[in-house]
């Protein structure tokens, strides 16, 4: 079976992490602090912090966007629940915007309705790695004085107008979980466009404590309560070695999706549409097909594992208050009835994919 997703285990892993052990230097420290700047380094924005995963990222920016209860977010239902729930845990009424059926990704035209004086930030998540309109989406925020948030879980790697996904947006929030480009077991990154936001972070992510102070730490007055959301040194130490190769990962990625691209032909399956402004970090490959189980079956028939990865929130009973009329989503409703994703990862061999491209082509 060729797997839809496998996690990369760097070279030397088991030894670097028997030496942070051994340090008796587990929580956070140097091996955080050096991951975070080469972090930073790699999107090219210096603002960034480490979180102990992507969902503490989301979180955060929900802190960071003031969002308090009754307040509104505009966000897309086409994702994983991760993206929805730290905002609506803080009392937020979500506000589906509906999505481009070619893409996956949210409709600025769609979101540009729905904003109200409520309203106190827009959320949108780059699809598979392909992402969203940025430059659309943060004029109309502009314009209505809102914040914009990026879940990039998919997007490490991706570019927007010949600049790194986390360069763009108020907050970007990244994710190192196992099946990602690459994972530090679990973990994630917050990128922010203000160095104050970032300040913020770096001690709400700790209790509301500066880790950089040289006394007893708890003698610090604390301002404003914060969580237990950093990065220890143990997942950043694997992070650290997951750098060395995460180009190769990612262009590997990137070979593999235009190979698709190319080989791909039959017109019983649509391929996504490929925005020239932007580079998709491809971490997975959508396809949208009339019939997915019977599609699904047959790709597993040939030893092709695929899944749809995530389904509409919408549809979910804890987001039963929001729910809006199918009419109202259209490209919801079209997308999330046929997108079905295939493996396009660093692990495929030429010889996989182009049995995949064989299969898929003889459906």
């Amino acid at each position: 079976m060729i797997p839809l997703f496998k996690v990369h285990v760097p070279e030397g892993v088991e030894e670097t992490v028997s030496e942070v052990w051994k340090s008796g230097f587990i929580t956070e420290g140097e091996y955080s602090d050096r991951f975070e700047h080469a972090f930073g380094n790699f999107v090219k924005n210096p603002n960034t912090s480490l979180v102990n995963s992507c969902t503490s990222a989301l979180s955060l920016s929900s802190k960071l966007c003031d969002v308090q209860p009754g307040d509104e977010v505009i966000t897309t239902p086409m994702t994983c629940m991760a993206t929805n729930a730290p905002f609506y845990n803080d009392g937020a009424k979500l506000v589906w915007s509906d999505i481009d059926p070619t893409t996956g990704n949210i409709d600025p035209i769609s979101v540009e309705k729905l904003i109200t004086p409520r309203t106190k930030a827009i959320v949108g998540v780059h699809w598979a790695g392909q992402p969203f309109n940025i430059g659309a989406i943060n004029d109309i925020a502009s314009k209505n004085g809102i914040k914009v948030v990026e879940d990039a879980a998919h997007a490490l790697g991706a570019t927007y107008d010949g600049r790194p996904i986390g360069t763009h947006s108020d907050h970007v929030c990244f994710s190192f979980q196992a099946i990602k480009h690459i994972t530090t077991a679990d973990g994630g990154a917050i990128c922010s466009r203000s160095e104050l936001d970032d300040k913020r972070i770096k001690s709400l992510r700790w209790f509301g404590l500066n880790r950089k102070y040289t006394g007893s730490k708890w003698e610090q007055d604390i301002t404003e309560a914060g969580f237990k959301y950093h990065m220890n040194n143990t997942n950043a130490a694997i992070g650290l070695l997951q750098m060395s190769s995460v180009a190769n990962i990612i262009q590997a990625h990137k070979s593999n999706y235009h190979f698709y691209n190319e080989a791909i032909n039959n017109p019983r399956v649509q391929k996504m549409r490929v925005d020239s402004r932007s580079e998709s970090s491809c971490w997975i490959y959508t396809l949208l097909v009339e019939d997915r189980v019977e599609f699904q079956e047959y790709l597993l028939e040939n030893g092709i594992a695929s899944d749809p990865v995530h389904m509409r929130n919408d549809k979910y009973s804890v987001f039963k208050n929001f729910v809006r009329p199918a009419h109202e989503l259209p490209g919801v409703e079209y997308f999330c009835s046929r997108h079905i994703n295939i493996p396009v990862g660093w692990w495929l061999s030429k010889d996989e994919r182009k049995h995949i491209v064989d299969v898929v082509n003889r459906y």
